[in-house]
């Protein structure tokens, strides 16, 4: 599906060692052998001269965040006065500091040579898991009462901060990085089914079912469904995808089925795209918030369905109270926006020098692009509604400085290209 990459990691020839890699999990040993001679890590990863990075895509960058400064103090004010005894901007002072966090990620990783993370993969991930399961510890994970009686786990709390942690966001990266490093190091592997795309797919699973157990079936499907499509732009036979898409499919069935809240909640979907009379909650106050904004909205800070009556509008539907207060016209801009993001994205994936960064890119790009796509399609009626939020625009700390990392080194790999073939 690629094609050949001269400067891919299986096609670097090491003269100091005659050791031929092994299995996918054998690098680990790397990190902890004390005896092992390394050469200097970034004059190992350069073997070209990095160019400028990509400055359309770090100009959409800005452009996003800050539409998301303005939405989240346009959309929160009120529930911070409320929850705050009076002060408006507790929402807002978080997420700048986020967002200056973020920014110093972005930067700090748009100069690390992207070809670190072929070294760490492994570490990255197992990480990741520890901090899935740190979640469930008590005293160290934090949970939060849900609408529906339930406790949502998904955050790990750091001392005794006001600062919360959610660690999907990171296993979101480090799963994308593991993938993309399994198949530049043997692309061949990838086309058999019990030497690549099961080892691959039973890690999947795992982060699947532990970011599941928290619950956030909306970010594990996320997580499952991005490192699935690195899989497959990486060279999985097409059978594999049609084997993999229909288990996955009946067992998301199965998952729906013996969950009432969700069950109800895809019924409730089908319900109201049979009958407009239909009632569903969450959805109708989004699809009035829109219908209110009309073409050139009612104007920054004038929206009424973020007043008690459309949920979460500052995280899961800031992309309605945006639509309301900016019409058509804004919310179509934003759309535009990230379809823009999406596209540098793939231009990067696609002239990028080596396989690994390639993959990368793609993985990264799917990964916003898919996020920002799915809580769109909520907020306007064409997905059932689920809890995603909308990427560098609506609330969250994690999310928001994981995010920007991400875009630092999608930036790094632009870094890279090959300007010639462009």
């Amino acid at each position: 599906m690629f094609r050949s990459f001269p400067n891919s990691y299986h096609n670097r020839k090491n003269p100091k060692t005659k050791r031929k890699s092994g299995p996918w999990w054998t690098n680990t040993r790397d990190y902890f052998d004390p005896e092992k001679k390394r050469e200097p890590i970034f004059d190992a990863l350069s073997d070209q001269k990095p160019g400028r990075m990509d400055r359309v895509l770090l100009a959409l960058t800005f452009c996003l965040i800050g539409i998301g400064v303005l939405m989240v103090y346009s959309s929160s004010h009120l529930l911070s006065s409320r929850h705050y005894d009076g002060y408006s901007f507790r929402y807002l002072q978080i997420h700048i500091i986020a967002c200056v966090l973020g920014f110093v990620g972005m930067y700090m990783a748009s100069y690390l040579p992207y070809r670190f993370y072929t070294r760490y993969a492994n570490l990255f991930l197992i990480l990741s898991f520890v901090m899935l399961l740190l979640v469930f510890v008590p005293n160290l994970g934090s949970s939060v009462q849900g609408a529906e009686g339930g406790r949502f786990k998904r955050w790990i709390r750091i001392g005794n901060l006001p600062i919360h942690f959610q660690p999907v966001e990171l296993a979101k990266i480090a799963l994308v990085i593991h993938v993309a490093n399994f198949i530049s190091r043997n692309p061949d592997r990838v086309k058999s089914f019990f030497n690549g795309v099961l080892p691959n797919i039973l890690i999947i699973a795992a982060a699947f079912g532990l970011v599941v157990i928290q619950p956030d079936f909306g970010s594990a499907f996320l997580l499952a469904v991005t490192a699935c499509i690195v899989l497959f732009v990486g060279g999985m036979r097409i059978w594999h995808v049609l084997t993999l898409a229909g288990t996955g499919g009946t067992l998301l069935g199965v998952l729906i089925a013996r969950d009432p809240y969700k069950l109800k909640r895809l019924v409730d979907y089908f319900e109201m795209l049979k009958s407009p009379d239909a009632t569903n909650y969450h959805l109708t106050r989004s699809i009035n918030a829109l219908e209110g904004g009309g073409f050139l909205g009612l104007g920054l800070d004038s929206s009424l369905q973020k007043i008690s009556r459309l949920p979460y509008p500052h995280t899961d539907f800031i992309f309605a109270v945006l639509g309301e207060e900016f019409g058509f016209v804004g919310a179509a801009a934003v759309t535009i926006i990230f379809m823009l993001f999406i596209w540098r994205g793939l231009h990067i994936a696609r002239y990028t020098s080596d396989l690994f960064g390639s993959l990368l890119a793609i993985g990264i790009t799917t990964l916003i692009g898919l996020q920002a796509f799915i809580n769109i399609g909520v907020v306007t009626g064409l997905l059932p509604t689920k809890g995603i939020t909308l990427p560098f625009i609506s609330y969250g700390g994690s999310s928001i400085v994981l995010s920007l990392v991400s875009v630092g080194i999608l930036l790094n790999i632009s870094r890279y290209i090959n300007r010639n073939t462009e």
